[in-house]
């Protein structure tokens, strides 16, 4: 039986902006409680569980967790590959889909289009910024069990246990891989959280996806921000996936 799991990895130790996942963004409510909320309309997963770590500080996350009646699983802080495989086997995942709880405006919409596009082919791994389209901010990436047990055994870099995913990029002739793009290309935009530009600009827009009464979706969102381009120049200095890149320098060292 099918029973697809979204795992949204999350910690509190971030070196660039500490606390973030809990730091409140709107009405009290921080990145984790605002994107949970964001993507528990999904009607393609069945199941949420936040992954975080052993660390006394993300004792808080599980607190939350409990508290919003989330699922939760605590394992290594360095290698969240292995928390990723570990978190898929509590709850007898067959398909992943990976968040991270840094995309706290994330749609559902997009991941169920992600979701639906991999079903649509005899697929191991989809995702929608291997080529990016989408904003830095609504990545996310589905796989099959059978891929993530592979990745455990075979990822051995530093940048493959702690992003999960790089193993497939590096080895794409092992994988039946997929990318599924937006309807234009708005990659160049920041919607991610990082630091703390990345914290004005979010919380700016924060009225506009959280405060009405009606979902407010990925369009409307860059609706808004064609009409104020001048929010975007705040944390424009930032590059897309700079943490991935200092992973492949510990890669060099290692």
């Amino acid at each position: 039986m099918t029973k697809i799991v979204a795992i949204i990895q999350s910690r509190q130790g971030s070196s660039r902006l500490p606390g973030k996942a809990l730091k409140p963004l709107f009405n009290g409510k921080g990145a984790l409680e605002l994107m949970l909320q964001r993507v528990a309309p999904s009607k393609k997963v069945h199941q949420f569980i936040v992954a975080t770590t052993r660390s006394e500080s993300d004792n808080a996350i599980e607190s939350l967790c409990k508290q919003l009646e989330v699922a939760c699983f605590r394992g290594s802080e360095e290698d969240v590959l292995d928390r990723y495989f570990e978190a898929a086997k509590l709850v007898k995942a067959t398909h992943i889909v990976r968040l991270t709880g840094d995309c706290p405006i994330q749609d559902y919409e997009v991941i169920d289009r992600l979701v639906s596009s991999f079903f649509e082919d005899d697929l191991d791994y989809a995702a929608n910024a291997i080529t990016p389209t989408y904003p830095d901010g609504f990545d996310a990436e589905i796989f099959t069990m059978e891929t993530l047990k592979l990745l455990k055994e075979k990822a051995t870099k530093p940048s493959e246990k702690e992003h999960v995913t790089p193993y497939i990029h590096s080895h794409p002739e092992l994988f039946k891989i997929k990318n599924v793009s937006f309807n234009r290309d708005v990659s160049h935009l920041r919607l991610t959280l990082d630091t703390i530009e990345d914290f004005d600009v979010l919380q700016k827009l924060a009225p506009l996806v959280f405060g009405g009464t009606e979902y407010c979706h990925i369009n409307s969102i860059l609706d808004y921000l064609d009409s104020h381009p001048s929010l975007l120049e705040i944390n424009k200095k930032y590059e897309r996936n700079e943490g991935y890149k200092k992973s492949l320098e510990k890669d060099l060292n290692n």
